[in-house]
C-alpha cells in the first residue's frame, strides 16, 4: 500500500468511525422516540428494530443492485450521510407534528383498532425507514469505494472498516445515554448525530476527490486452487454465493438471538435499567468490533475464509454455551459490588464499571467470533471473484437475519423455552451451521479436526447444560437492590417464567406472597387470613378505593399495570364499576398473580373484569376510549421504559382519555428515589390537572388524585356498604372514613409550594430525567423526604395551607392501626392522654422516645419550681409532646392537655417563660390565628437566644402559621425575615420555613393571575 493509499485509508476509517458512532445515536434515540408513540410491549420494540434493520437491508441491498455502475463512491457515501445528516436535524420537530397529526386528526377519525395499529406501524416506518435505509447504504459504498482504491487488500479493508464503525457505535451508545441525554435531551441527541453526519459527508467528499480519483490498483491475485475452487469452476459458483448469503443471515440470527437473550438475563443480575441496557449494548458491540479488528490484522495470512468463517461459526456457539455458566456466576458478581462500593455517586459510577465488566465477560466472547464473520464470508465472494455487489448482498442478508432473530427470540424462543434455552438453541445452529461450512463448502477440512470440533461441542454443551443452570431463588433475588445473591431462607420460587418483555417469579416468604419482574418485587400480600397485612396491600386497596369513594359514577374504570391483581380485586368487590379494563404489558405477570388465589379472585373471576396484554400508550391511543377513573400503578419509574409513565405528555394524554369529571389516580414511590425526581414527576402531573390530593398509604408510597374538576368529599360509607368489600378493607384499616382522612398529606397549593422549593421542571418524554437518575437514587438508598416532614410536622402546617383537617372522634379511624397516618393518629391520643392524667403504657408501646419525654415533662411540670436547666429539659419535652400530638388532632381534643393544662405547676412559680410558650401551644391547639402569631413572637422573645433551638424554631413557625391562618401573606414573610435570621434551623421546621415561604409565594402568583387565594 503506498504512503498516498495509507493516508485516504486513515481518512475513510475515522470517516467511519463518526459514522458508527452516529448512527448507534440514532438507533438509540429512535427506539425512545418510537416507544411513544407505539408503545414498550414487545411486538413494538420488535416492530422499531425490524423497521430499523430491514431499512438498512434495503439500502444494502440497493447498493449491491446499482453501486457497482457508479463511478464515484466515496462522493456517493458523502452525499448519503449529508442526507442523513440532514433528516436528524429536522426529526424532532417532524416527529411533533407526528404526534399532534396522530391525536388530533387520526385517531378519532379511525373507528378500528386494526385501523389505529395500521396507522401507527405504517407512520413509524416513514418515520425512520427512509434514514435506515441511508444508513444501510453506508457500508457498502464505503468498502466499496476504498476496495477500488485497494483491491489487494480486501480483508483489510473489510475487517477495519466493520471494526472503526462498530467501535465508534459502542461509543455512541454510550455517549448517547451518559452523556447527550443528560445534557440536551432526546432532540438535542438526534441533532447531534445529525450535525455528526453532516460533518462526515463534508470530509468524505474532500476525500473522494482524491479516493474517487485513484487509479484502481493491481486485482487481488487468486488463490492456490484447492477442491472447493475446482468444484466452483465446475458450475458450483453460484451455489457457492447462495449459501454464503444463507450463513450470513442464519448467523445474523443468532447473533441477535444472543443479544436479546443476554441482555433479558442480565436484567435479573444488573437491574433493568437504560444505563445498564446500554453498557450491555456496547459490550456486544465491542466484541464484534475487536472480531472485524482480528480479520483486519491477519486477512493477509487468510488463504480460505470460508474456512476461516466455519472454524469462526463454531467457536461462535461454543462461547454462547460457556457464557451460560459465566452468567450463572454474575449474581456473586453483583452482590459483591453492591455490597462493597460506597452508596455514593462514586460509587454508582464504580457499580456502573462493574456492570459493564460483568457484561463484557458473558457477552465478548461469542460477539468477537461473530465479527469475524461478516468481514470473512463477503472476503470469500469476493475471492470467488463475485464482485464489490456481494459486500452489499452479505450485509443485507446479515441484517435479515438479524430481523428474524429478534421475530424468533422475542415471540417464539424465549417464551417457548426460556431465556437459556433460547440461547443454547442458538448457540447449536452456530455450530451446526460452522460444521456444515467446514464440511460441504470449504471440504478440504481433515475429518479429524471435525471429529474433534463435534467432541468439543458436545463437551461444551454438556457443561453449560450442567453449569448454567440458576437457582430459581437467584433469579428471583434482585440482588443490584440488596446485594444479596439469593432469597432469604424459607422464600421458596413457586412461578418462574421468562415472558416476552421480562422473567416473573411469584414467590412464597413464610406466609407473605409476592410477585416479581427481573428480580424486583412489583407486589406482595399476606396469604394467612388473619395475618398482618402487607403495606403493598394497604396502596393497592387505597387505590382503588379512593376513587370509588370520590367518584360519585366510578361505571368505567381502567387500571394501568397488573401486579398482583389485588387492585382490580378490590374495585370489583363494589357494584359500582361496571367494567374494569386492566393493562399489562406483560402476560407472565399475570399467570404468575394467579398464585395468590382468593386474595385476588375477583380480578380473575368478575365478567367485569377484562385483562389487555398491551403497552399503556398503544391501547389507549387504539380506539375512542373513555374512562370515569385511570388507575396508573406502573413498577418504580427506574425501571426502563417506565419512566415515560410519568410525564407532563403522557398525562395530557390520559386527561384526553377521561369523561367529564373523570379522575386519575397516580402512584409514586417515595423509596429509592430522591426529592428532586419526585418533584419533576408531580410538576409533570399538575401541569395537566388543576385539582390533586395527595395521600399517603403506608409512609413508602403516596397516591395522587388529579381532576379537572374539584375533587368532592370521601364517601366511605358507600365503599363499606358492599360485602365482602367491607370485611376487606376493615382488614386492611381502611374501614372507616378517619382512616383516609389520617392519609390525607396535601393538595394542589401544598405540592407546588414542594416544587418551588426543588425548582422541579415537568418531567417529559423528551427529557427523560427520572430514567437517568432514578437508578443512581436506588443505588444509594434514597428517599423522598419532604412530604414525610410535612406529613409529620407537628405543627398545622398541611392544615392551613392545604386545608387537611385532623380526623375527628366521629371519623372513626381503625383501633389498633399502626399504619402510616393512623399511627400519627393513635400517638397523639395516647400523648393527649398522658397529658390528660392516663397511663403512659400505651404510649410507651406505640413511640418508646416519645414516651420517655411525655414522662419527663410530667415530671418536670410536676415541680414548684424550675431552675434554667431543668427549664431547658422541659423545653425539649414539650416540642417533643407538642410535636406528635397538636397537628393531628381537633382542638376538641386537646382540652385537657394544651388549652387547659392541668398537668402543670410550676405556671405558678412565675415564669413568664413557661406560661409564654404554653399560651402559645394553647392558642395553636385552638387554632386561633391572630392568638397564634400573637403568642408566638411572645414567646420567641421570652425563650431569648440562649434556651434550646428547636423550642425558639418552633415559637417562630406558630407565629408564622397564625399570620398565614389570619390570610396575611405579607406579615408572614416579614416574621421569617425579621426574626428567621436569629432562629437557626435544627429541626424539621427548617425545611417547614421554606415550605411556607414557597408557599406564600404560590398564593401571590395565583393572585396574581386572577385565580384567588
Amino acid at each position: 500500500m503506498t504512503g498516498r493509499q495509507l493516508g485516504l485509508e486513515r481518512a475513510l476509517l475515522a470517516l467511519f468511525v463518526a459514522s458508527g458512532f452516529a448512527g448507534l445515536i440514532y438507533q438509540a434515540i429512535w427506539s425512545h422516540y418510537l416507544g411513544l408513540s407505539l408503545g414498550h410491549a414487545a411486538y413494538a420494540q420488535t416492530l422499531v428494530l425490524a423497521i430499523f434493520m430491514g431499512g438498512m437491508a434495503l439500502g444494502a441491498w440497493l447498493v449491491s443492485r446499482r453501486g457497482a455502475r457508479w463511478r464515484r463512491l466515496i462522493f456517493a457515501y458523502a452525499v448519503v450521510e449529508v442526507l442523513i445528516g440532514l433528516a436528524g436535524l429536522v426529526f424532532h420537530p417532524l416527529f411533533l407534528a407526528y404526534t399532534d397529526l396522530s391525536q388530533e386528526v387520526v385517531y378519532p377519525a379511525l373507528d378500528s383498532v386494526a385501523a389505529v395499529r395500521a396507522w401507527q406501524w405504517g407512520s413509524a416506518a416513514l418515520l425512520i425507514a427512509p434514514q435506515s435505509i441511508l444508513l444501510g447504504m453506508t457500508f457498502p459504498l464505503m468498502s466499496g469505494g476504498y476496495l477500488r482504491v485497494a483491491p489487494m487488500a480486501d480483508g483489510e479493508i473489510l475487517g477495519g472498516l466493520y471494526f472503526t464503525n462498530s467501535l465508534g457505535a459502542a461509543f455512541g451508545a454510550l455517549f448517547a445515554t451518559f452523556v447527550l441525554l443528560p445534557w440536551v435531551g432526546m432532540p438535542g441527541a438526534v441533532a447531534t448525530a445529525g450535525v455528526v453526519n453532516l460533518a462526515v459527508g463534508l470530509l468524505a467528499w474532500a476525500v473522494s476527490r482524491r479516493a474517487d480519483a485513484q487509479p484502481p490498483g493491481p486485482t487481488a491475485a487468486a488463490p492456490a486452487p484447492t477442491a472447493a475452487g475446482q468444484a466452483d469452476a465446475a458450475g458450483n459458483r453460484a451455489g457457492f454465493y447462495r449459501m454464503m448469503l444463507l450463513a450470513a443471515l442464519l448467523t445474523g440470527a443468532t447473533s441477535f438471538v444472543y443479544e436479546i437473550g443476554w441482555v433479558r438475563m442480565l436484567n435479573q443480575a444488573l437491574g433493568t435499567t437504560v444505563h445498564s441496557f446500554e453498557l450491555m449494548l456496547a459490550a456486544f458491540i465491542l466484541g464484534l468490533a475487536f472480531g472485524g479488528l482480528w480479520v483486519r490484522r491477519r486477512s493477509q495470512r487468510v488463504r480460505d475464509p470460508a474456512s476461516y468463517a466455519g472454524h469462526a461459526q463454531v467457536l461462535k456457539g461454543l462461547m454462547a454455551l460457556l457464557s451460560i455458566p459465566v452468567f450463572a456466576q454474575s449474581f456473586h458478581w453483583v452482590g459483591l459490588l453492591v455490597n462493597n462500593l460506597p452508596k455514593t455517586e462514586a460509587g454508582y459510577t464504580l457499580f456502573s464499571l462493574g456492570s459493564g465488566g460483568i457484561a463484557l465477560a458473558v457477552m465478548f466472547p461469542a460477539a468477537f467470533f461473530a465479527g469475524m464473520t461478516l468481514p470473512l464470508f463477503t472476503m470469500a465472494l469476493l475471492r470467488k471473484g463475485a464482485g464489490e455487489a456481494s459486500i452489499g448482498r452479505i450485509y443485507a442478508a446479515n441484517t435479515l437475519g438479524a430481523i428474524l432473530g429478534v421475530f424468533l427470540a422475542v415471540h417464539v424462543l424465549i417464551p417457548a423455552m426460556g431465556l437459556r434455552l433460547a440461547v443454547t438453541l442458538a448457540a447449536l445452529v452456530d455450530i451446526a451451521l460452522g460444521m456444515w461450512l467446514l464440511m460441504t463448502v470449504v471440504r478440504t477440512t481433515a475429518s479429524g479436526r471435525i471429529l474433534t470440533l463435534g467432541a468439543s461441542s458436545a463437551l461444551v454443551v454438556i457443561l453449560s447444560l450442567y453449569l448454567g443452570g440458576v437457582d430459581p431463588r437467584s433469579l428471583a433475588s434482585g440482588v443490584f437492590r440488596h446485594g444479596n445473591a439469593t432469597l432469604a431462607e424459607g422464600s421458596e420460587v413457586h412461578f418462574l417464567r421468562d415472558g416476552k418483555t421480562a422473567t416473573v417469579a411469584f414467590v412464597a416468604r413464610s406466609t407473605i406472597g409476592i410477585i416479581s419482574t427481573n428480580g424486583k418485587p412489583d407486589a406482595s400480600i399476606q396469604m394467612l387470613y388473619g395475618g398482618d397485612p402487607t403495606d403493598d396491600e394497604i396502596t393497592m386497596a387505597m387505590a382503588a378505593a379512593l376513587p370509588l369513594a370520590l367518584h360519585p359514577r366510578p361505571d368505567e374504570i381502567a387500571n394501568i399495570g397488573w401486579g398482583s391483581g389485588m387492585t382490580t380485586h378490590i374495585l370489583l368487590g363494589s357494584e359500582l364499576p361496571k367494567r374494569v379494563d386492566s393493562i399489562e404489558i406483560e402476560k407472565a405477570m399475570i399467570d404468575g398473580a394467579a398464585n395468590f388465589g382468593t386474595r385476588v379472585g375477583r380480578a380473575y373471576r368478575d365478567p367485569r373484569s377484562v385483562m389487555h396484554i398491551d403497552d399503556a400508550r398503544t391501547y389507549f391511543s387504539t380506539g375512542r376510549r373513555r374512562y370515569d377513573v385511570i388507575i396508573s400503578e406502573p413498577s418504580n419509574p427506574w425501571v426502563s421504559g417506565v419512566s415515560s409513565l410519568f410525564t407532563k405528555e403522557f398525562y395530557g394524554f390520559l386527561r384526553g382519555h377521561l369523561k367529564q369529571g373523570g379522575m386519575l389516580v397516580q402512584w409514586m414511590q417515595l423509596y429509592e428515589l430522591d426529592d428532586e425526581l419526585l418533584t419533576t414527576m408531580l410538576a409533570a402531573l399538575l401541569s395537566e390537572f388543576p385539582h390533586v390530593q395527595a395521600y399517603t398509604t403506608n409512609g413508602a408510597d403516596m397516591l395522587f388524585v388529579a381532576s379537572e374538576q374539584p375533587l368532592g368529599e370521601l364517601d366511605v360509607d358507600r365503599l363499606t356498604s358492599y360485602e365482602p368489600l367491607k370485611d376487606e378493607l376493615s382488614r386492611l384499616g381502611l374501614g372507616n372514613r378517619g382512616d383516609f382522612i389520617v392519609r390525607q398529606v396535601g393538595n394542589r397549593d401544598a405540592l407546588l409550594a414542594i416544587n418551588a422549593l426543588y425548582g422541579a421542571v415537568a418531567h417529559s418524554d423528551f427529557y427523560p430525567t427520572v430514567a437517568l437518575q432514578a437508578p443512581k437514587a436506588r443505588f444509594m438508598g434514597q428517599s423522598v423526604q419532604s412530604l414525610r416532614t410535612l406529613s409529620y410536622a407537628g405543627l398545622p402546617v398541611l392544615e392551613f395551607t392545604s386545608a387537611i383537617r385532623p380526623a375527628h372522634a366521629s371519623d372513626r379511624v381503625t383501633p389498633g392501626s399502626d399504619r402510616a397516618g393512623a399511627n400519627e393518629y393513635w400517638i397523639a391520643n395516647a400523648v393527649v392522654g398522658a397529658l390528660r392524667g392516663e397511663s403512659t403504657e400505651h404510649l410507651y408501646a406505640l413511640e418508646p422516645q416519645v414516651g420517655q419525654q411525655v414522662a419527663l415533662l410530667l415530671e418536670l411540670s410536676a415541680k414548684a419550681q424550675l431552675s434554667d436547666s431543668d427549664f431547658d429539659r422541659w423545653l425539649t419535652a414539650a416540642v417533643v409532646a407538642s410535636d406528635y400530638s397538636l397537628r393531628f388532632l381537633p382542638p376538641e381534643d386537646h382540652v385537657a392537655a394544651w388549652l387547659e393544662p392541668k398537668w402543670i405547676m410550676a405556671s405558678s412559680s412565675g415564669r413568664e417563660d413557661l406560661a409564654a410558650v404554653l399560651e402559645a401551644y394553647a392558642a395553636t391547639a385552638s387554632r386561633d390565628g391572630a392568638r397564634m402569631e400573637q403568642a408566638g413572637l411572645a414567646a420567641l422573645k421570652e425563650l431569648g437566644p440562649r434556651r434550646p433551638p428547636a423550642a425558639r424554631e418552633q415559637m417562630l413557625v406558630i407565629s408564622i402559621l397564625g399570620a398565614i391562618a389570619r390570610g396575611d401573606l405579607d406579615r408572614a414573610e416579614a416574621i421569617e425575615r425579621e426574626y428567621g435570621g436569629s432562629v437557626p434551623s435544627v429541626s424539621h421546621y427548617g425545611f417547614v420555613r421554606a415550605y411556607l415561604l414557597a408557599w406564600i409565594d404560590v398564593q401571590r402568583q395565583k393572585r396574581q393571575q386572577g385565580q384567588g387565594g
